[in-house]
């Protein structure tokens, strides 16, 4: 595995300017600094409520430095381009271009959440993620992440790829897993461990998003890369501790759940070897992957008394989330179309 970038080659030459695993890994590591801030500013929104009176916090100097770091480290590595020759968006490496868009795009959102907050103060509850300025800076986080993930999937290798290439985009789309559960926090199944039969509706629904939304990035990643074992176990198990400390600090039964689902769902990963090639295997797997999450999750909240949901209603809801990783399966690696419809 290449450790050290040889100088970006002109475009004149042809050749593709490509990062090196390690330069992608950095990139991640820099955008990880951003996700963590935005989560400790999460947590204090959370925590702190409307005592929160100012944009100038430390938490949101943290955030900010991370946009400031991740940002400057592209525009070292398009600078490098630039030097040998390249122009344009030659002159990023591949894969990074959503990033040359979202940096400019989290600078616009973050002058303007300062402006807005100027004007109209500080946020509270729901309000604080829907702001426009707030999904302005979600939309440029989103590509800056992006980036090293796109760059992984393009690299010309096969699905066994080199460890380097295959845990950035692991790495990678966990960060995108985290920015997209942040966003979705109002809606997250996976907070708390008490429902009433009542709340059936509300609870179907949080449920079936949080499957939907953690069950995505996994599946698309099964159609590119053989994930190595432990893969699944970092992307649940960090995103889940993430959530749970920003808005219930000291939960634990939510993040050792989804530790031990990720470690069986690794086990599944060399048992199914699910892959475009095997689309049984790749269908297999989806169904199961949100079912070791939510049976054991819906149906311990009943054993445990923390619910009072009926066998007919956690295990349903359990087995509507195996189907919705079912679909998502379908939707990313389709069915082989007949020759006469590809020729068409």
């Amino acid at each position: 595995m290449t450790t050290t970038a040889p100088s970006p080659r002109s475009a004149t030459t042809g050749a593709t300017y490509r990062v090196t695993p390690v330069q992608n890994l950095m990139t991640i590591a820099l955008a990880w600094w951003l996700i963590v801030g935005l989560f400790v500013d999460g947590w204090a929104h959370n925590q702190l409520g409307d005592r929160l009176e100012t944009f100038f916090t430390p938490w949101h100097a943290l955030f900010y430095s991370g946009f400031l770091a991740v940002a400057l480290w592209v525009m070292w590595l398009g600078r490098r381009g630039w030097q040998a020759g390249n122009r344009g968006m030659s002159a990023l490496p591949q894969g990074y271009e959503l990033a040359a868009m979202g940096v400019p795009v989290f600078a616009v959102g973050g002058l303007g959440d300062m402006l807005w907050h100027t004007a109209f103060g500080i946020e509270v509850g729901i309000e604080a993620l829907l702001s426009p300025t707030h999904l302005v800076l979600f939309a440029g986080a989103a590509c800056i992440i992006s980036a090293p993930l796109v760059s992984a999937w393009r690299m010309p290798t096969a699905r066994t790829a080199p460890p380097g290439v295959v845990w950035s985009a692991v790495l990678a789309a966990l960060a995108l897993l985290s920015l997209v559960s942040f966003m979705h926090m109002y809606l997250w199944g996976l907070l708390g461990m008490s429902f009433g039969a009542g709340q059936g509706r509300g609870m179907l629904g949080s449920v079936l998003l949080t499957a939907l939304i953690m069950t995505a990035p996994v599946v698309l990643l099964l159609r590119r890369f053989q994930l190595p074992f432990g893969s699944i176990t970092v992307i649940y198990g960090l995103n889940t501790v993430l959530m749970s400390q920003m808005m219930t600090p000291g939960e634990w039964r939510g993040p050792l759940l989804l530790v031990l689902a990720g470690l069986v769902a690794d086990g599944l990963l060399v048992a199914l070897r699910p892959s475009p090639a095997r689309p049984w295997a790749l269908r297999t797997f989806a169904f199961l992957l949100p079912l070791l999450v939510w049976g054991p999750f819906l149906g311990g909240a009943s054993a445990l008394g923390l619910s009072d949901l009926s066998l007919e209603l956690w295990l349903g809801v359990s087995i509507m989330a195996g189907l919705g990783g079912l679909a998502l399966s379908v939707l990313v690696v389709p069915p082989r179309l007949p020759a006469e419809a590809e020729s068409g």
